[in-house]
């Protein structure tokens, strides 16, 4: 795992160019903190760097970036391919010769032998950048499910990348993209392809970028895309293959020259991770947890029925008030892009890394895929509103009620405007009464975020499942779980989001995978024999932290002194109140705090 960058075709010399890629690595060290690398072409107009965090082959061996045995393919790459021990044998029958037992090297010569059809061949969690001398041509990949995160920007022929947006301003100036704030507030993270820069776009998830040096041409190409289609109506089979791929993928995982963890949280997703990985794993297994004095959101209850069963490593971190306080501009300062999330992996990895742990499980995906969220409820009673006309739906931003008022979007020319009824922060009304423009403004930007046309084809249940997965997941929960893990330089694997997981997952009916009576029914089911009743058999918590109780403390979140906006004065008093959500008021503290 590592952090990556790069300047292709640049106007400014070799030299500047050599050190605007040095910048960028420098200032990611938190997510490759073990090795460092710059290659500079001799004759060509191209710098790759890396920064290395270290997983497999822990010897200089894997250095990066990596050059072929004939010097004609450079490859810098984040990530892990779990089934790399696969492709590297089926090369080795090719006659290809490794001179090192990374995962690296192998992408570098399953491209030069598949070329790109190599892509789809990578089962695991990946952003990397090939320069194909040959072909005289730049590519950048990022794997199906857009786990690890890739970032390009074009200024005429010159083309450059990043793991991290924040790093693009050492590659030279840039321009802050006027939406961002629209998109924050609305969303509650910014959306791909946007990014707070402007021009700087994330790469899709499943895309590969191909840049032809010699002309500046580029286009973008899709490698994988996910599809539901019911073909599973049995729900004893359908149980029996859930188990079959699960244990299969956590093996997978598992596969690691340094210690893992796994972040448990007590509920189900994380304790079917915990007991499968402790069944997978050769040493002993660490279990991460936090703790609190508030009694209300600690679950070291049901943590310890389960931990109880297994022999595993506990570690348990106490998470005080005064934790957070000391932390929050640190937390805030490692967010690569502004998010109402993420804070509490930030501080779980933090221990996992003063204990010396490199790699975590996390049960991130199940929710999305098996209906964990109440969105799989509440999605029938949004479509069942599509008979009241829109001049009817636009009323409701007269409503004091903050769930009323987001019925507002319904009105949308855009499926955005039902996602944002389901999880919106704040309606366009408000939107524009906080960053004093005209509502007009908020809605056009928020009709213009580009959607797969999949969506179309969506409805009730499978509709829900799609918002959660490639929207709230993609663009909230993988990127926010990347850039605060890799502050700590650590990583981060997600059996659930394995892509043969995934796949059948989504082929399975939704008549057995879906239930009003239990949430994650076909999960439960699968694996209810291994745990505790306790643990399946209670509402969702997850790593929920007391912020509420927290923020109202903090005067920098509070006084309304620091808000020059009647608005968000009077909307920063209801939460001093209790009236309003910790998450928005968070918005309005990270829109005002950045001006």
């Amino acid at each position: 795992m590592c952090r990556i960058a790069g300047i292709i075709n640049s106007r400014d010399s070799l030299s500047e160019v050599h050190q605007q890629v040095k910048a960028m690595c420098d200032s990611m060290q938190h997510g490759g903190p073990d090795d460092q690398g710059i290659y500079l072409a001799d004759q060509d107009p191209v710098c790759l760097g890396n920064r290395r965090l270290a997983i497999l082959d822990l010897s200089s061996s894997g250095h990066q970036p990596m050059i072929s045995h004939k010097e004609d393919l450079i490859i810098t790459y984040n990530g892990e391919v779990y089934n790399y021990r696969q492709l590297r044998t089926e090369l080795i029958n090719f006659g290809y010769i490794f001179k090192t037992q990374t995962d690296t090297e192998v992408i570098l010569y399953a491209y030069q032998h598949w070329g790109e059809k190599a892509f789809e061949k990578l089962d695991g969690i990946f952003a990397f950048c090939i320069f194909d001398k040959r072909q005289q041509c730049i590519y950048l990949v990022r794997d199906q499910n857009g786990i690890k995160p890739l970032y390009f920007h074009f200024d005429r022929e010159t083309l450059t990348f990043s793991s991290e947006v924040k790093a693009f301003k050492y590659a030279g100036p840039t321009q802050e993209d006027e939406n961002w704030r629209i998109y924050y507030l609305a969303f509650g993270h910014i959306p791909e392809p946007y990014t707070t820069l402007k021009n700087v776009y994330s790469l899709g998830k499943g895309c590969f970028l191909k840049y032809h040096i010699r002309n500046g041409s580029h286009s973008v190409h899709s490698y994988h895309e996910f599809e539901s289609s019911a073909q599973i109506y049995d729900e004893h089979y359908a149980i029996q293959l859930i188990r079959e791929q699960l244990g299969s993928s956590i093996k997978q995982q598992m596969v690691s020259d340094v210690a893992i963890g796994v972040l448990f949280s007590g509920g189900l997703d994380s304790s079917i991770i915990t007991i499968l990985a402790n069944q997978h794993n050769g040493k002993q297994l660490s279990s991460i947890s936090a703790n609190f004095n508030e009694i209300d959101f600690s679950e070291q209850k049901q943590r310890n029925s389960l931990l109880q069963k297994i022999d595993i490593q506990k570690i348990e971190h106490l998470i005080t008030y005064r934790d957070f306080v000391r932390n929050f501009e640190s937390v805030l300062a490692d967010m690569d892009q502004p998010t109402n999330d993420g804070i509490n992996t930030w501080f779980v990895c933090k221990t996992a890394k003063e204990q010396g742990i490199k790699v975590v499980l996390s049960g991130l995906g199940a929710d999305e895929l098996f209906g964990g969220y109440p969105s799989f409820d509440r999605i029938h009673k949004i479509q069942n509103l599509s008979w009241l006309s829109k001049s009817a739906i636009r009323s409701m931003r007269f409503s004091n009620n903050t769930k009323f008022k987001r019925l507002y979007y319904l009105s949308l020319n855009s499926p955005i405007g039902e996602y944002l009824c389901l999880r919106g922060v704040y309606s366009p009304d408000v939107i524009a009464e906080l960053l004093d423009i005209d509502m007009k403004t908020v809605i056009d930007c928020l009709e213009e975020i580009p959607l797969h046309p999949s969506i179309q084809k969506t409805s009730n249940e499978t509709r829900a499942s799609w918002f959660e997965f490639n929207m709230y997941m993609q663009n909230q929960l993988l990127k926010d779980t990347d850039f605060m893990s890799m502050s700590h330089g650590v990583e981060v694997r997600v059996p659930f989001l394995d892509r043969n997981f995934v796949n059948l997952v989504l082929s399975i009916s939704n008549e057995i995978k879906f239930s009003y009576e239990q949430k994650k029914k076909l999960l439960v089911e699968a694996y209810k024999e291994d745990l505790p009743v306790e643990t399946w058999k209670r509402s969702k918590m997850g790593f929920t932290f007391p912020f509420q109780e927290w923020m109202r403390k903090n005067n920098d979140i509070t006084d309304p002194s620091r808000y020059n906006n009647k608005r968000a004065k009077s909307l920063i008093q209801n939460f001093t109140a209790n009236k309003l959500h910790w998450s928005s008021a968070l918005a309005l503290y990270r829109i005002y705090h950045a001006s």
